[in-house]
């Protein structure tokens, strides 16, 4: 459609530039009228007529949509099949068998009078015995020693010994010396920092999941339900029910949309601003002083002490005493001793036992179940293998080609040159 539109604006342009060029080879003739003037630089003799001039229309010729484009949906009935599959007519089962109890008979000893105790008194033994007593106990009598002394000579001191000091004078002389007049100093120089320009990616938008809900699917299933069970006489009674069954459970898909970035430029520190430092040297200058070399001091002169020789008694074993030990004095005495002292003794009483006999249970009553098998049938079940589907088919749109008129340039009224010998005039 657009190519047909292109072609036809082709012919409609061809055509106006035709038509403008014999329009501009009679405009060389024609003046255009105005109402109430005549005609400018007329000559004597010359006639000229007013002429109208239609106006002027081209076909044109387009593609015209007549009917949209459309589409139409054919349905794609399911496919079944018959499938066998195996349905329960009667369940498993257990019966119930009893195992009674095993009992045993058994001899056993019962107490008839309980063990007891009976109490002997056994009395005391006596006897005669001799033992040593003392009259008077071992004693000390004291004998004094007197202490022993000696002469012996000795150096007194009369007279301490002591010190006499005697002062030093001080010794002097002059020196020369270096003087600091300024301290070793440092200035400060500044080193600006260095910069580099980088390009990095900026996240303008987190990586995100979009959740897209997927409905869940149902298919129409029968099914056979047990509606009697079998008996002896009669059949089992079966009826069909046709139920709803979930194939495919309602889900959600994460559909993951990437993040997006952007480059983007920024300055980076390469080297930090930092600093140095320059050394001034420190400024010395000479000075003449007068130096103490041996500074004043004291002598101490020692003076001897001053001693003589002078006798005393010296004790050599000091005074003391010793003891004399005096015996003690015993003598025998008969007294009574009890060897055995009164006492009781208990004569155990042995219990009465008597032989009896009872029924003992070896093995309690217990139970066992025997188990009855489960009953199938095959059974011919409708399975849907492909499910009802559309295709669809798509309808082009319908076009015609229609003609109409077009205005090209409306009608109007000109002098022009004539060559009727006899003109009317108006």
């Amino acid at each position: 459609m657009k190519t047909s539109c292109m072609n036809l604006a082709a012919c409609g342009l061809l055509i106006g530039v035709c038509g403008l060029m014999a329009n501009a080879a009679r405009a060389a003739d024609e003046i255009v009228y105005v109402e109430g003037e005549r005609p400018p630089n007329a000559q004597v003799g010359e006639v000229w007529c007013i002429y109208t001039t239609p106006a002027t229309y081209r076909t044109v010729s387009e593609q015209c949509q007549v009917k949209a484009p459309s589409c139409t949906y054919e349905t794609i009935p399911a496919k079944y099949e018959t499938r066998y599959e195996q349905v329960m007519c009667r369940p498993e089962s257990k019966r119930r068998i009893e195992i009674p109890a095993v009992y045993r008979t058994e001899s056993y000893q019962q107490c008839v009078k309980d063990e007891s105790c009976r109490t002997e008194k056994i009395p005391a033994v006596y006897e005669q015995r001799q033992e040593q007593v003392m009259c008077r106990p071992e004693s000390k009598r004291r004998i004094d020693i007197p202490a022993e002394y000696r002469t012996e000579s000795y150096q007194e001191c009369v007279k301490n010994a002591c010190t006499r000091t005697e002062k030093i004078d001080a010794v002097y002389e002059q020196r020369q010396e270096q003087v600091l007049c300024r301290p070793e100093g440092r200035r400060k120089i500044d080193i600006p920092a260095e910069y580099s320009t980088e390009t990095y990616q900026e996240c303008v938008k987190d990586a995100c999941t979009r959740t897209k809900k997927i409905d869940a699917v149902y298919e129409q299933r029968q099914t056979q339900v047990l509606v009697q069970a079998a008996t002896d006489c009669t059949p089992a009674v079966y009826k069909t029910e046709c139920n709803k069954i979930c194939v495919t459970p309602c889900s959600e898909v994460s559909i993951a949309i990437p993040a997006v970035y952007e480059t983007r430029t920024r300055k980076i520190c390469t080297k930090e601003a930092s600093c140095t430092y320059e050394v001034i040297p420190a400024v010395y200058k000479t000075e003449c002083k007068k130096v103490c070399v041996r500074e004043c001091s004291k002598r101490e002169i020692a003076i001897p002490a001053v001693f003589e020789t002078r006798t005393r008694e010296v004790c050599v074993k000091p005074a003391s005493c010793s003891y004399e030990s005096i015996p003690a004095e015993y003598k025998t005495v008969s007294k009574t001793v009890c060897v055995t002292p009164c006492s009781e003794r208990k004569i155990v009483v042995p219990a009465v036992f008597e032989t009896r006999t009872r029924e003992v249970c070896v093995k309690p009553a217990s139970c066992t179940y025997e188990v009855i098998p489960a009953e199938f049938k095959q059974v011919a079940v409708q399975v849907c293998v492909e499910k009802e589907s559309q295709r669809r088919i798509e309808i082009p749109a319908v076009y015609e080609a229609r003609t109409h008129q077009e205005f090209v340039c409306p009608g109007h009224q000109v002098w022009r040159k004539s060559d009727c010998p006899n003109p009317t005039v108006r």
